[in-house]
């Protein structure tokens, strides 16, 4: 983008304006505006441009170096106050956020940057959240946080220094507030998940409690709370003594993160606490904290906890938490200036809590919400929750619990479990405990490295393990009913590493844990392509994995698929190497029915056989490759029924062959992809999901031809197979220049800024993000042992290395390569296929999974559903009658086909009988229905 003259006058000012308000040096408002400048004409910087600016400005900011208050260190990025510029360029937390990981990305700021980026913004986001619960855990004990008669004679003389601070229940809840930050800000595991900063506060909350009935000021509790206390006395050693009930317990919702509260209670919290007391902070009593609320300490407590926070923002240079508090404030302020009373603020509706309006100067419209549903995997999602906006992290960790038992379960293999590998030729648990033990060990190296507690990274393990033993159990009973030898899956030792890398994973998610996937992958050092081998028989499980949970391993899965599973130093290049053939098509690894030829394939669609055994999942390429070797017919039969055309075998072939042992192996020849293993099933999934996606972009780009979208998946296939191509690289990034090249070969549409409305559409993606369009591998270079990355933009990846490789390939498409459709036949069938005068076969299109027919799903025990599959029209000819207008003979024909009973489905050999009679023929069809059904069933099990 290139500034005209009147424009970048405008904008110099506004910028100058901005840098003035926040009272910046020279130095930092010229390098703010040359970066901004420099952006601005290489980038379409989108909305509005006092947003840049602000990022331009924090970025210059954040190379000041500022020594602390007490010149033990420096900070960077004190040049600035964030909220501040947050204000002055109206922009809120969250818009911030999103603006400044762009910006980072046009900028290529450094990891040390970006890391920052993410740990503010993780950071706000805990306190956030934190604070929406506060005020209405604060009322459940205390009364409403609302000024009252003493409140505001203090705002009237704020000024004056003499003038003590009253102890009232506003004071008070600004009080807990501001002791949270400050020891959130001392405990880096309160820092860094959200769950821990839950239970600080409500050990914050408990301790204020306690506090006021130490100092008798029954008036500042609830009624109810008031009341129970009168209710919590009882007799010991002959004196009246009075149970204090424990609020920790009290906010906790679930019993399984009950212990985990009380342990951060009694030793984390008790231990922060006494430092603010040995510290002079606080006045209280060093072994029970009381008298913090005392008539002669609350004044001095009051400001001491505020001056401490003051002191620690000058020395981290964080953003300033309280400013949750200015505007609950503020809101409150809004409401007396309203309703001119003060008593009819008693309590907050909830409509109008602090979470509506809180943070809208500057705006953080914007909570964090779920996980959006990625494209795939759909199908083994739950039911909507009521909860849009995604389950806290209490209702994971309670979801958690749950899938173990709820404390039922133990850290070790069950007696079934026992019996199941004493059941193999050589009991593997000896070896499984061997590489778990080595697996926790990387794991708490990297979880201590990172800064969080050793003792929750070991509690995270314990649960991890639990569920690791509970999940293998259930596997192996699944993999028994397929074949009784569960020999070839106990001996993987990846298997077991994969599945306990996993459970980390799940565990960790549960906890919101701020190291996203695959950090994990990192720490325990396990490929993503053996990792991904484990998640769909997690998911398949059905243990209790809710939907959140489900979204996210889904999630999991395409991100390996992907992207991770092509890294240069990834094993599939040598899995690839080591099977001695190329990277297979499709339509070499799909399964039956799965192919779409033309659009009235999805009419002759099979039903999907059940999934891959869990062996399957780990075999190796080689295992397989004898058998595909000499191709039989049986794959061009198949080819034959999944395109529904032509004529079909007659009758007498149909009927005599139906017990014939040539027909039972060819049907089970034909149940079988053309190359299988584990390899197989990864590419499966690739195409698969390559599949799915391109479906939305071309319904987006309005796309409707089908030999269009053939085209399309063609040259993707074939891009796919240029391993150049896709080392390093991104199936978005192929698949988005795959239309592109196709729409440009083809003339298919005259927009000149056709890669742009690509990318558009491609936002839409639920996975969808900038760096695979903005930064996208050029080329690497390697001198000696550096290896250095050319990276830039997708539009230069496509003139600079896309072209020049599919090129040749891409122009046989161009319109004067008309397709001729050639037939083929195979003894009595035959079927069409498309060409092109340079000899290119277009390929089947992967058939999506809403055209499938669905297996059925296992509710419990022998209980299946299935989805109501919706009534097809029949071809053929119609009737119509119109009363008091059609002649007679019009609804003799309408009840004369009625009558008929028409044979539908599968035809029975009895069905050639003419002479059977209509309830007979009616009950067989039933009988024939229910016999299906249970096929079904079973392939499905």
């Amino acid at each position: 983008m290139v500034l005209s003259d009147d424009t970048g006058v405008e904008l110099l000012q506004l910028h100058q304006e901005l840098c003035s308000k926040l009272n910046l040096d020279s130095a930092i408002t010229a390098s703010s505006w040359d970066t901004y400048e420099s952006i601005s004409k290489k980038f379409v910087l989108e909305g509005e441009k006092i947003h840049w600016l602000g990022c331009a400005i924090y970025v210059a900011s954040r190379g000041v170096e500022t020594p602390t208050v007490d010149k033990s260190s420096v900070v960077k990025g004190m040049g600035i106050n964030l909220t501040s510029l947050l204000r002055h360029s109206n922009l809120s937390f969250v818009q911030f956020f999103s603006n400044i990981t762009r910006w980072s990305e046009l900028a290529q700021l450094p990891d040390e940057f970006r890391t920052k980026i993410e740990n503010l913004r993780n950071n706000f986001s805990i306190a956030y959240n934190a604070f929406k619960t506060y005020h209405p855990l604060f009322s459940e004990v205390f009364i409403a946080p609302v000024p009252n008669a003493q409140d505001l004679e203090a705002a009237k003389h704020r000024n004056r220094r003499n003038r003590a601070i009253p102890c009232t229940s506003l004071k008070i809840f600004e009080f807990v507030w501001n002791m949270f930050i400050i020891l959130k800000a001392e405990e880096a595991s309160c820092s860094k998940e959200l769950i821990n900063a839950c239970h600080l506060l409500y050990c914050c909350i408990d301790l204020a409690f306690k506090n006021v009935l130490a100092a008798e000021r029954n008036d500042l509790l609830n009624e109810k709370v008031v009341e129970e206390l009168s209710h919590c006395v009882y007799m010991q050693d002959g004196r009246t003594t009075k149970e204090t009930p424990c609020f920790v317990k009290r906010f906790c919702k679930y019993d399984s993160v009950v212990k985990e509260a009380l342990h951060m209670k009694i030793y984390t919290f008790k231990q922060l606490v006494s430092k603010l007391v040995d510290s002079n902070v606080l006045i209280a009593d060093e072994i029970d904290f009381s008298g913090i609320f005392d008539p002669e300490n609350f004044d001095q407590n009051y400001r001491s906890i505020k001056k401490a926070y003051e002191t620690h923002l000058l020395s981290e240079g964080d953003f300033d938490e309280r400013i949750f508090m200015a505007e609950f404030k503020r809101m409150l302020l809004e409401k007396e200036q309203n309703s001119q009373n003060w008593t009819s603020m008693k309590v907050l509706p909830p409509g109008d809590s602090a979470d509506a309006t809180l943070m809208e100067s500057p705006k953080v419209a914007g909570n964090p919400k779920g996980l959006d549903t990625p494209l795939t995997g759909r199908r083994f999602l739950g039911p909507r929750e009521s909860d849009s906006s995604g389950k806290s992290t209490s209702e994971r960790v309670a979801g958690l619990h749950t899938m173990l038992g709820k404390g039922n379960r133990l850290p070790h293999p069950s007696e079934e479990l026992k019996k199941l590998f004493q059941s193999t030729k050589k009991d593997p648990l000896s070896k499984i405990e061997a590489i778990l033990s080595k697996i926790k060990t990387l794991f708490l190296t990297a979880y201590a490295a990172n800064g969080f507690a050793l003792e929750e990274g070991q509690n995270r393990a314990v649960l991890a393990t639990t569920l690791f033993y509970k999940s293998v159990e259930m596997i192996l009973n699944k993999e028994k009913t397929i074949t009784p030898d569960l020999s070839a899956l106990v001996d993987k030792d990846i298997f077991y590493q994969s599945m306990f890398t996993c459970c980390l994973e799940i565990v960790l998610y549960c906890y919101n844990f701020p190291k996203k996937f695959p950090w994990i992958l990192d720490a325990v050092n396990v490929e993503p392509i053996h990792f991904v081998k484990v998640i769909e028989l997690i998911v398949r499980s059905k243990d209790s994995l809710f939907r959140e949970l489900i979204k996210h391993l889904n999630r999991i899965e395409e991100t390996v698929i992907e992207s991770l599973v092509w890294r240069s130093n990834s094993p599939i290049w040598a899995a690839i190497e080591k099977s001695g053939q190329e990277i297979p098509k499709f339509q070499d690894t799909a399964l039956p029915g799965h192919l779409l030829y033309n659009d009235d394939s999805y009419e002759h669609l099979l039903q999907s056989p059940g999934p891959p055994s869990a062996a399957d999942r780990f075999q190796s390429p080689l295992s397989q490759l004898c058998k595909n070797l000499f191709p039989s017919s049986v794959s061009t039969l198949q080819m034959k029924k999944s395109l529904g055309q032509g004529g079909g075998p007659d009758k007498e072939e149909q009927t005599g062959r139906q017990g014939s042992p040539e027909s039972k192996a060819n049907s089970q020849a034909a149940s079988l992809p053309r190359r299988t293993g584990s390899l197989s099933i990864i590419f499966r999934k690739f195409y698969n999901l390559a599949g799915v996606r391109m479906q939305h972009l071309c319904s987006h780009l309005c796309f409707d031809d089908f030999e269009l979208r053939r085209k399309i998946w063609t040259i993707f296939e074939d891009s796919i197979r240029h391993t150049d191509l896709i080392k390093d690289r991104h199936l978005d990034q192929l698949l988005m220049c795959a239309i592109y090249v196709i729409c440009k070969a083809g003339n298919i549409t005259k927009m000149t800024d056709l890669f742009a409305v690509i990318m558009k559409f491609y936002r839409l993606q639920p996975q969808a993000s900038s760096s695979v369009y903005r930064d996208v591998l050029i080329e690497t270079t390697k001198d000696g042992d550096l290896i250095s990355e050319v990276r830039s933009d997708l539009i230069q990846f496509y003139n600079s290395v896309y072209v020049k490789v599919m090129r040749s390939y891409a122009v046989k498409f161009q319109p004067n390569s008309d397709p001729k459709v050639t037939t083929f036949i195979h003894g009595k069938s035959r079927f069409e296929a498309s060409f092109f005068q340079n000899s290119i076969l277009l390929s089947p299109l992967p058939a999506s999974r809403k055209n499938l027919f669905a297996s059925n799903l296992q509710v419990v025990g022998n209980v299946f559903v299935k989805p109501l599959e919706t009534a097809t029209t029949q071809s053929g000819s119609t009737f119509n009658y119109y009363f008091s207008r059609s002649p007679s003979k019009d609804l003799m024909n309408i009840n004369r086909a009625i009558n008929s009973n028409g044979i539908q489905g599968k035809r029975l050999l009895i069905d050639e009988d003419g002479n059977m009679p209509n309830s007979k023929r009616i009950s067989n069809r039933k009988v024939q229905s229910l016999v299906e059904d249970r096929q079904r069933q079973n392939a499905s099990e």
